[in-house]
């Protein structure tokens, strides 16, 4: 449904929506190596963006580029941590960080071939992998063209 707007009615972009916090992606526990949330800064998002489960993190790097780029708001869907072939995911690799990447679910030779965008070599990891825990799915990004 469209909802046509009169010129004296544009909605305000910060009463209409959600302040949520942003996460960096690289920041580790010293011991564990696993992912730590590092609440960075805040965002005001568009109301239809905002759900249970939801957490936002700024993209730190170049790696899924052009796709996402560099400093974009991402959200991630943490009730959706299965993983289905073709889609991107938030994954905690240790002792990377939360790491954000198109996943790729080779049953055949039961792993997970994981690709970035801007064209670095794929990454496999056996099914049960320590150290790889799926945090979510990416479901939008907010970003400059």
């Amino acid at each position: 449904m469209c909802t046509s707007l009169s010129p004296d009615h544009v909605p305000d972009p910060i009463s209409d929506g959600h302040r949520v916090l942003v996460h960096a992606t690289h920041r580790t526990d010293p011991v564990s190596g696993a992912w730590l949330p590092s609440p960075m800064e805040t965002v005001t998002i568009p109301d239809r963006l905002h759900f249970p489960g939801l957490l936002v993190v700024r993209m730190e790097d170049a790696s899924m580029e052009p796709v996402i780029r560099r400093h974009a708001f991402v959200g991630i869907d943490r009730r959706r941590t299965t993983l289905a072939s073709g889609e991107l995911y938030a994954l905690d690799i240790v002792p990377e960080g939360l790491v954000l990447i198109r996943v790729m679910v080779d049953t055949e030779n039961r792993r997970y071939v994981l690709q970035s965008e801007n064209g670095q070599p794929p990454r496999h990891y056996p099914f049960a992998a320590p150290g790889l825990t799926s945090l979510g799915r990416v479901v939008w990004v907010i970003q400059e063209l």
